[in-house]
C-alpha cells in the first residue's frame, strides 16, 4: 500500500510538470502570429474625419519601423477615380504621403502599403471628407475685377471716425453706470449687515 502511494506521489509532479510545459508551448504559439506583423496605430488625418479643407500631407503612424520597401498610398474619390498615387517616406514607424494636389471636396478613400519590420506587405485604408473645394477657397478670398484699391479702402476711411466715435460714447456710459452703481452698492451693504445683525440680536433674546 505505502509503495503504491509513494508511486502516485511520484507522478503526479511529472505529469504537472507535463501539463504546464504544454499550455506555455499553446501560449507561444498563438501569440506567435498576433505579434508577427506590424499594425497601422494612427493616421493623421484620422480615419473617418471631416476637414474643412485639404490636408497637405497624411501621415500614417505605425506599431514598429517599416521598411522603405515599395511604400504606396493611393487616393480615390467617391466614384472610384484615382485623385493621386504617392510614394511616401519612411522615418521609422511614420510614413508620410505629401499631397502635391489638394483634395476635392467630398469624400476620399486613402489606401495604404507597406513592408513591415518582418518582411510582410501589409496594407489597409480609410476615409477622409473635406468640407470645401481649394478652388472654390481661392474664388471667395479674390477681389471682384474692376475695383481698385482706393474704392476698396474708402469704406474703412469713411466708417472708421464713426466706429471710434461709437466706441468712446460706449465707454463713457460704462463709466458713469459704474460710477452711478458706487451708492446703491454700497447702500445695499450696509442694509444687508445690518438685517444680519438684527436677526442675530433676535436669535440671542430667543435663547
Amino acid at each position: 500500500m505505502n509503495t503504491l502511494l509513494s508511486r502516485h506521489a511520484s507522478v503526479r509532479p511529472a505529469a504537472l510538470a507535463a501539463l504546464f510545459a504544454a499550455l506555455l508551448a499553446a501560449l507561444l504559439a498563438l501569440g506567435a502570429p498576433a505579434q508577427a506583423h506590424d499594425t497601422l496605430l494612427e493616421s493623421d488625418p484620422a480615419d473617418g474625419a471631416t476637414l474643412e479643407t485639404s490636408p497637405e500631407a497624411i501621415t500614417l503612424t505605425f506599431s514598429a519601423d517599416v521598411l522603405e520597401v515599395s511604400p504606396l498610398v493611393r487616393i480615390t474619390d467617391e466614384s472610384g477615380e484615382q485623385l493621386a498615387e504617392i510614394t511616401p517616406s519612411v522615418d521609422g514607424p511614420v510614413a508620410t504621403a505629401t499631397l502635391e494636389e489638394p483634395l476635392p471636396a467630398g469624400t476620399s478613400t486613402v489606401q495604404w502599403r507597406v513592408v513591415s519590420s518582418d518582411g510582410h506587405p501589409i496594407e489597409g485604408t480609410f476615409e477622409v471628407t473635406v468640407e470645401q473645394d481649394a478652388a472654390a477657397e481661392e474664388t471667395t478670398e479674390a477681389p471682384a475685377e474692376g475695383s481698385s484699391p482706393a474704392e476698396e479702402s474708402a469704406p474703412a476711411e469713411t466708417t472708421a471716425p464713426a466706429e471710434e466715435g461709437e466706441q468712446a460714447t460706449a465707454e463713457a456710459a460704462e463709466e458713469e453706470s459704474g460710477s452711478s452703481m458706487t451708492p446703491l452698492l454700497i447702500v445695499l451693504g450696509v442694509a444687508v449687515v445690518g438685517a444680519v445683525v438684527a436677526v442675530l440680536l433676535i436669535m440671542r433674546r430667543r435663547d
